[in-house]
């Protein structure tokens, strides 16, 4: 009851009703990448508000036991039930086929996959901090081998990419977000060759750090404005660098160059707006967001897929197009692979595979019974079978239960 309490108390509300002496609990500003804002505190005066909405903060969340209140406002209590009905609507949508084989058959290919995409990652990112020319060719054989995989199964390279090292950040975001806009313009029914070339705009979406100074790029701390301001130039680096490496097509730079904008002008560099960025710079945010969202960081503990979707959805209209994150989570699923889930029946499971008969009915691996308190023998059950007797309940942190996600996934 008493987090009941404390929700009603947490307020969502505009940034145009801020006042002074109100307490901001959340900027909720997580759609901006290495954002500098501090997370909460008390609204000294009018100059801080203003400074927000030029960051392009249009809602926080304020604590109206710390600060005053605002009667017209949602509480965090039923902003999340509003969440889970978008998210429960989104899931009523019939998902594509997973692939022609099994997950299983699979997944062997795919981490042949991903660690060629390691190995290529390290010696680009390497080659290119000393200077060396950005060669193309082996992201352009990745791609299509990426593709193939994602066509055949795309809950393989999905289920890899919930596997992750907090140090290998920048060359394992690199990788997820060609999975994910691969997994989506899959969703989108994008050609084969516009998919190739978001696929590698997405690998090389963030070659332009390797220009930050490395005290900036894995400061533990929030960034301060000058240091902010240098974050934010890695887009044109990379847009740059991307732009004079011969035989790079433009949407490639595209990818790379509009993966900070957002839709209400908001992000960076070029604060464009609506039909300005290209669709697959509109993906590529959604995926972008959604992918630093659920990483763990020094400075960041990462959501689950299914909370973050419900970020995504609560940003959508503003910050991100609405329509293509409903395409996004239609590619997903509402639980997509890795995600761990509690069941009507007390046990937890993994989701290795998403079902195209039913989003809220995935393919499962359950592996603990909350009320034993205990692992389990693994069993892997389709959910949406009529045989099945278990349903999920809702999506829950592994590490509430110290449970390594990594450990059931290969």
């Amino acid at each position: 009851m008493t987090i009941n309490i404390y929700r009603l108390m947490i307020k969502r509300i505009s940034i145009d009703k801020l006042k002074p002496k109100m307490y901001v609990s959340d900027v909720n500003c997580d759609w901006i990448p290495h954002h500098n804002m501090k997370k909460e505190g008390r609204v000294p005066n009018q100059a801080i508000i203003e400074d927000l909405k030029q960051r392009g903060i249009t809602e926080v969340y304020i604590d109206t036991s710390r600060g005053l209140d605002e009667e017209d406002a949602l509480s965090q209590q039923e902003v999340e039930h509003q969440n889970q009905r978008k998210l429960s609507k989104a899931g009523e949508l019939n998902m594509e086929s997973a692939g022609t084989v099994s997950v299983e058959e699979e997944l062997l290919k795919a981490k042949k996959i991903q660690d060629k995409a390691k190995g290529i990652m390290t010696n680009v990112l390497s080659d290119v901090k000393f200077g060396k020319p950005l060669e193309t060719e082996a992201f352009d054989d990745l791609a299509d081998g990426m593709i193939d995989s994602v066509i055949r199964n795309h809950n393989a390279l999905a289920c890899l990419g919930r596997i992750r090292q907090k140090d290998s950040y920048l060359m394992e975001h690199s990788i997820n977000l060609a999975v994910l806009m691969g997994i989506f313009a899959k969703a989108m029914k994008i050609d084969r060759e516009t998919m190739h070339q978001a696929m590698v705009g997405a690998l090389l979406h963030d070659i332009g750090k390797i220009m930050v100074p490395d005290n900036i790029l894995h400061k533990a701390g929030k960034l301060d404005d000058d240091e902010f301001s240098r974050m934010k130039q890695h887009v044109v680096f990379s847009r740059d660098l991307l732009k004079k490496t011969p035989g790079i097509h433009p949407l490639t730079v595209n990818v790379a160059a509009q993966h900070h904008e957002r839709i209400d002008g908001s992000g960076y560099p070029e604060g464009l707006k609506g039909c300005q960025i290209c669709r697959e710079g509109k993906m590529v945010a959604i995926t972008d967001v959604y992918d630093a969202i659920t990483a763990d960081r020094c400075y960041h503990k990462g959501l689950t897929p299914t909370a973050a979707l419900k970020k995504l959805l609560e940003w959508s209209g503003t910050h991100l197009d609405q329509s293509l994150v409903h395409m996004f989570i239609r590619s997903m699923g509402i639980y997509p692979v890795g995600s761990l889930v509690l069941m009507e029946s007390g046990r937890l499971a993994v989701v290795i595979e998403t079902s195209e008969k039913d989003q809220a009915r995935p393919i499962v691996k359950v592996i603990y019974h909350t009320r034993l308190k205990q692992f389990i023998p693994a069993e892997i059950i389709d959910l949406s079978r009529p045989s099945s007797q278990d349903c999920i309940k809702n999506s829950v942190d592994a590490d509430k239960w110290k449970i390594k996600i990594s450990d059931f996934l290969n």
